[in-house]
């Protein structure tokens, strides 16, 4: 069988796990069966000497081996229909999800795979359709291969290979925290390009700068069928979001939230994983051009589990008891993610932007606070110092909410 969109979308691999327990079931009785004979096999031994039992036993012995292999043989038969129904199962729906998230883009897709974008409508590029065939190409050889696998073990009714199909899959796990220091998560790993949304890069930045297992443990991979896992608050319950191969490559294609885009050697991938899963929570169906434009509340809550709390400073100005550079130290030094949106009056920052906030030396307005540009080292110093005092404005003006900074949002990780 040579595996197609509409072959995959006409097989039925649950039915090969209910004739999985159906063959363990009849191994299993065979079983009992060879027992009990091999019981009055025993039996016989004792209580009769003589040539006419030496023959008996020897064609009881017989059928007892017949049996052993028959029941081995329906043992290898359920082992092999386990593991095209396991293996298959998950494909298909991966396969068939994959190629109705292609035409909601605006994709024409091909029986073999081929995605090519239509002139009149849709959002599909030729690099995104691109990316799209090479995805779904793969999971077609992938399911041809674990079926012919099946079937070979089904013809010959013996074992499975000890070490089935590889699969071959562009992005992998070991693609995650490659580059980082002991292989972990950092703030510095983002860069933000093609899409507008700052809020949600600059957030990531800073919960992997506060606490960076708290993003490896948002993200898992399945080696079988090339699926990143990531698990996100949906505001109302942790979900489980799958972020196909295609989606890392439509994410790379758009000039997502990592530096591959970059062509930066090394650079790790979690970053457009993670984004990618937003982008399928807010946005399902659009890609991550549908997350354009934002807060940062929202994208804390869904990498979190809860929005954090909020400073003002207008507000703040109003109650100078609630001191600013204290609450940000104490976030800090509780490892919680802390980001800084600007308002229409940018000052030292650039205007309408989010940036996260890395360390802060000093007290009062004039302690420093050092914020990272999620735009990465491409527009100008990912690294910024800068004026606690210059970057919130003082006098009259800030009191009335014209400051350069409009929010300050904290975290609450873990609570």
């Amino acid at each position: 069988m040579v595996a197609t969109i509409s072959v995959v979308e006409a097989t039925q691999p649950a039915r090969l796990l209910d004739a999985a327990d159906a063959q363990a079931a009849d191994a299993a009785a065979v079983t009992v069966e060879s027992e009990v004979q091999h019981r009055g096999l025993a039996v016989v031994r004792n209580i009769w000497q003589a040539d006419a039992a030496d023959t008996a036993v020897a064609t009881a012995e017989k059928n007892l081996a017949r049996q052993h292999a028959l029941q081995a043989k329906l043992t290898n038969y359920a082992a092999a229909l386990r593991f095209g129904g396991t293996n298959l199962g998950p494909l298909r729906s991966q396969i068939l999800a994959m190629v109705s998230q292609a035409r909601a883009l605006g994709g024409m897709v091909a029986d073999d795979g081929t995605v090519v974008g239509a002139r009149t409508m849709g959002v599909m590029t030729a690099a995104l359709a691109a990316a799209y065939t090479a995805s779904l190409r793969s999971m077609l050889a992938m399911f041809n291969r674990i079926d012919a696998t099946t079937a070979e073990a089904l013809r010959t009714g013996g074992p499975l290979p000890q070490t089935p199909p590889a699969p071959d899959f562009a992005w992998t796990d070991e693609d995650l925290y490659r580059g980082g220091v002991d292989g972990a998560p950092a703030g510095s790993d983002v860069n933000q390009d093609g899409i507008g949304d700052c809020y949600l890069v600059a957030t990531m930045s800073a919960i992997a700068h506060a606490d960076p297992q708290w993003i490896r443990d948002r993200i898992s991979y399945d080696p079988q069928t090339g699926l990143f896992d990531v698990t996100m608050w949906d505001g109302a319950g942790w979900r489980h979001i799958s972020v196909t191969q295609a989606d890392v490559d439509a994410n790379i294609a758009a000039g997502g939230a990592s530096g591959v885009d970059n062509v930066v050697t090394g650079a790790p991938l979690w970053p457009a994983v993670l984004e990618s899963a937003y982008a399928t929570l807010k946005a399902p169906g659009q890609g991550i051009q549908g997350i354009e434009r934002g807060v940062t509340p929202p994208a804390l809550e869904a990498l979190t589990g809860n929005d954090g709390r909020w400073i003002i400073p207008a507000t703040e100005w109003m109650t100078p008891s609630q001191n600013i550079d204290g609450q940000i130290a104490e976030a800090l030094s509780g490892h919680q993610p802390v980001m800084l949106s600007t308002s229409v009056f940018g000052g030292p920052l650039d205007d309408m932007h989010v940036y996260s906030i890395e360390g802060l030396a000093g007290t009062g307005s004039d302690a420093v606070v050092t914020l990272r540009n999620p735009w990465g080292p491409d527009s100008g110093p990912p690294v910024i110092e800068a004026r606690l005092g210059d970057l919130i404005g003082t006098g009259p003006a800030a009191g009335l909410g014209l400051g350069p900074t409009a929010m300050i949002n904290i975290g609450r990780m873990g609570s």
